[in-house]
């Protein structure tokens, strides 16, 4: 059963690159952009898991490093869209930050074209055939990792960096907390009379959420400097009001790390 839901759960995620991936660049929806990120992270995720239940019988780890390849130019693209989401959120349709929004918009369509260039380079036949590597029998080896204790022991390692915990730290945890949220979706079906793993689902979801808010305005904060030393290299005036402008993404970003700290310490104590 177990073999048989994540090769099910591959086979779906495979379709979704298939589909999406020769079409994404400048005049992809940003609807699209976002899916096929997250489909990448999904599948990538389902490989891990095959790979680490079945003892590494799985040679998946050459995929997920290939995967990674069309996710980053995927990514590129879709956190420069919501960078200028949320740099419209704080500047509203004023020209005062005219300057850094058409920056954004440059950078922006450059990171297309680079996604369109990946994705027409990007051997996509291979995807096509990873739900079959899953059927292979060595894969399905005897002695494999239970299911339940897998996810158990990924739950419980989720804790807050130690100390302050620099900013990679926090990346890393969030990442971690993606990962394994993804995998006790794929895996849910198996235990769907678990309340433990409902409320793993559930502290997970709104982790990662949290995490990837204060994420997406530390990454906020990066661009601004980057569009104000731009413009400085250029000799061109930094608009007026940059510096409060950066004191209230910062503010609120610190902010969002609290309420991450806060949700992550009342883990609760559950098991599947």
């Amino acid at each position: 059963m177990m073999w048989e839901t994540l090769h099910a759960y591959l086979q779906d995620q495979c379709a979704t690159i298939m589909d999406l991936a020769p079409v994404i660049g400048e005049k992809s929806h940003k609807k699209d952009v976002h899916k096929l990120r997250v489909t990448i992270k999904k599948t990538r995720a389902c490989l891990d898991l095959a790979r680490q239940l079945s003892n590494k019988a799985f040679k998946g780890k050459k995929y997920i490093r290939l995967l990674k390849v069309l996710q980053q130019a995927a990514g590129a693209l879709r956190d420069l869209q919501l960078q200028e989401e949320s740099l419209l959120q704080y500047t509203g349709n004023g020209r005062r930050y005219a300057p850094f929004h058409l920056l954004q918009k440059n950078h922006a369509q450059l990171a297309a074209q680079q996604a369109r260039a990946i994705a027409d380079a990007f051997p996509l036949a291979f995807v096509k055939t990873l739900p079959k590597q899953l059927q292979k029998k060595d894969v399905k080896a005897t002695g494999a990792k239970d299911a339940g204790a897998y996810l158990q022991q990924q739950y419980a390692a989720i804790s807050l960096p130690l100390g302050r915990g620099p900013a990679e730290k926090w990346h890393d945890l969030r990442k971690e907390v993606k990962r394994l949220h993804y995998q006790l979706s794929i895996l849910q079906p198996l235990f769907d009379t678990s309340k433990g793993l409902e409320e793993m689902l559930r502290f997970t979801d709104e982790a990662g959420s949290c995490l990837g808010a204060w994420h997406d305005l530390l990454a906020l904060q990066q661009v601004i400097r980057q569009h104000m030393r731009l413009l400085r290299s250029e000799g061109m005036t930094v608009p007026a009001g940059t510096d409060e402008l950066l004191k209230r993404i910062a503010a609120d970003t610190r902010q969002e790390l609290q309420r991450c700290k806060a949700w992550i310490q009342q883990k609760p104590d559950v098991t599947i």
